[in-house]
């Protein structure tokens, strides 16, 4: 008995740490998945295809950290009307994102494209965020407002981002329910930053990522 005894003591404190290993091992949670966010928008959120790394959703990747997976939808040239150039949602839907940011209005902003069309844009709008929170991945949609224009090229009217464009984003996402990012007012007085006085350079969209990342960490992703 004297041997059985002391055997039994060892064996039973073997099961023990055995059993608290396993159990440790079952509470120890798995690898979350990490949390997609769709940069959706036009030249300026494509950013520029000779320095691609420059571009604000490669600089919001870096910002956010490997939980999270930036993708960039920008297109150049697009329109949030969708009876002009509108920017086509199909990529950006498939994704299935945990997170939307968009950033569409600056190719909208031409005052002959508003005066035909601009009655229509807070409908589109509202359209546009109503086709991500309907995917089954049910994102938190942000509407980011257009940078501004110094004074703009290529018909660009600062007077009608700033007057027409940003309130129709402002009525269309109060509408939506989702929160607006103000991408616009950091940069009013950053003439400096954009070389072609609609794009922004990488100092620029350094603000926008910086901006926009602190707007994706308070939607709770």
């Amino acid at each position: 008995m004297s041997i059985i005894r002391p055997l039994s003591r060892r064996l039973g404190a073997w099961l023990l740490l055995l059993a608290a290993v396993c159990s440790g091992a079952a509470a120890e949670p798995a690898t979350a998945a990490r949390i997609k966010v769709a940069c959706v928008g036009d030249s300026i959120t494509l950013g520029n295809t000779k320095a691609p790394e420059t571009a604000y959703p490669v600089l919001l990747q870096a910002l956010l950290g490997e939980r999270y997976e930036v993708v960039n939808f920008g297109v150049g040239g697009r329109t949030l009307l969708r009876r002009k150039d509108p920017l086509a949602l199909g990529r950006a839907l498939k994704a299935q994102p945990d997170v939307v940011v968009i950033m569409l209005g600056t190719n909208d902003a031409r005052q002959a494209t508003w005066d035909q069309l601009g009655g229509e844009f807070v409908g589109d709008y509202v359209g546009v965020v109503k086709a991500f929170q309907d995917l089954p991945s049910r994102p938190a949609v942000l509407a980011a407002l257009p940078v501004p224009a110094f004074p703009g090229q290529w018909g660009i009217s600062q007077t009608v981002i700033a007057g027409q464009v940003i309130p129709a984003i402002r009525e269309a996402a109060e509408k939506a329910g989702i929160p607006v990012i103000d991408t616009h007012t950091p940069l009013l007085e950053r003439k400096a930053l954009f070389p072609d006085q609609v794009h922004p350079n990488p100092a620029g969209n350094q603000i926008i990522a910086e901006t926009v990342a602190q707007a994706v960490r308070a939607a709770g992703r």
